[in-house]
């Protein structure tokens, strides 16, 4: 394919996802777009990811529009920043190896942008969970979709120091859509930590906070595997999270008015992906407590005070970690900060919640209806995903 004709680059990062990996490439070049190009990055050939990646570039499903690049493992941010300099497609995704796309992602997200001349579109995802022998395959849309459709401008672009919602909510960068060009002179890199080390942290920060011209989609395209025990999301690596939030505090330390803006909306996600794990069964090191101590004493008193949606009780625990000398083993010692359970109801918002053991360390089940495709009931036990 000629390079002036590349529409979207599509960056998928592999590693160690043999089970899945047919299924989510199967499902890119299926896509109705076909004027994409494919950048492979198989990071160490341990398992048959190796081969399968040959079949595609060499074998039964060779199809020319994949490169692929076989390094040695030095971590998910270099491989997409890899794919970034190579990158010759008018926009960029990032696909997680271990996912899949709905038929129409491509095409209906690179229309929207042009529409819009947007920099950035971000687009809902659905929570896809696999068959196992008693439950059937199962995929619900994540739950902050409805907020966001209700709290971000539709049909136009924005910039989210006005609209600042998406900075509260899970990162998800690989539903997004990056005009390559932004990408490139702003400078927007991964951090090059080992493994995947929740480096879409700084990417969010990097991607949403240096344009006025982001985009909302509200149709969700991309199916995140939540069933993979394998993925960085069920393997959690506290330490490597908290380390991520450092390096974003000192990237808003130069900028203190910027943090002033978005701080409210973006400690909501800090405290629940650092903090929180206190108080459950996860080993939590006094390492880790004091980073997590040194993190919070970035954010000022009234931030964690006006933290949009974040329980009184959190803020408080907050504000005390922050502020006093108690120590790691006083924290483990008390009852968590607030109850077990959660019951929201936002008639405005067209959405009821009830969420049960809301601070174990792993997701149980979640069931998400729709009543007469308009009113939302979100039904969680374990911790929300």
């Amino acid at each position: 394919m000629e390079e002036k004709n590349i529409k979207v680059s599509v960056i998928v990062p592999v590693y160690k996802v043999e089970k899945y990996l047919v299924q989510c490439l199967d499902s890119i070049l299926n896509n109705t777009l076909k004027d994409i190009e494919v950048l492979l990055f198989d990071q160490c050939e341990v398992d048959a990811c190796r081969a399968i990646i040959e079949m595609y570039t060499n074998g039964l499903k060779k199809d020319s529009r994949i490169n692929a690049f076989h390094n040695e493992n030095n971590g998910y941010g270099a491989k997409v920043n890899m794919g970034i300099n190579l990158a010759k497609g008018e926009y960029i995704s990032i696909i997680e190896p271990d996912d899949f796309i709905e038929p129409t992602m491509f095409e209906e997200m690179y229309n929207y942008a042009k529409k819009l001349n947007a920099d950035v579109v971000k687009a809902p995802y659905y929570e896809y969970r696999d068959a196992t022998k008693s439950s059937p395959e199962s995929k619900n849309i994540c739950n902050f979709a409805e907020q966001i459709l209700l709290t971000t401008p539709q049909n136009s672009l924005f910039s989210v120091l006005d609209y600042p919602k998406l900075m509260q909510v899970h990162a998800s960068l690989w539903t997004g859509l990056y005009r390559t060009e932004y990408i490139k002179e702003k400078e927007i890199k991964f951090i090059e930590a080992k493994g995947s080390a929740y480096v879409d942290v700084g990417f969010r920060i990097d991607t949403l906070l240096n344009t006025d011209k982001v985009a909302w989609l509200s149709k969700p395209f991309y199916n995140y595997r939540v069933s993979n025990q394998s993925s960085s999301t069920n393997s959690w690596d506290l330490s490597a999270m908290v380390q991520r939030w450092k390096e974003a505090h000192d990237k808003f330390n130069k900028t203190p008015k910027l943090y002033d803006k978005i701080g409210k909306y973006l400690f909501f996600d800090e405290f629940y992906n650092t903090a929180n794990y206190i108080f459950t069964d996860y080993k939590v090191t006094e390492d880790d407590f004091k980073k997590i101590k040194e993190n919070f004493q970035s954010v000022p008193d009234d931030i964690i005070l006006n933290t949009i949606d974040l329980p009184m009780s959190a803020k408080k625990i907050a504000l005390q970690i922050k502020n006093s000398n108690k120590t790691l083993a006083y924290y483990k010692k008390k009852k968590y900060m607030g109850a077990w359970y959660s019951i929201y109801i936002g008639i405005h918002r067209k959405i009821s919640q009830i969420h049960i053991f809301r601070f174990m360390r792993h997701n149980i089940f979640r069931c998400i209806f729709r009543i007469g495709g308009i009113y939302v009931i979100d039904i969680c036990l374990g911790k929300l995903k």
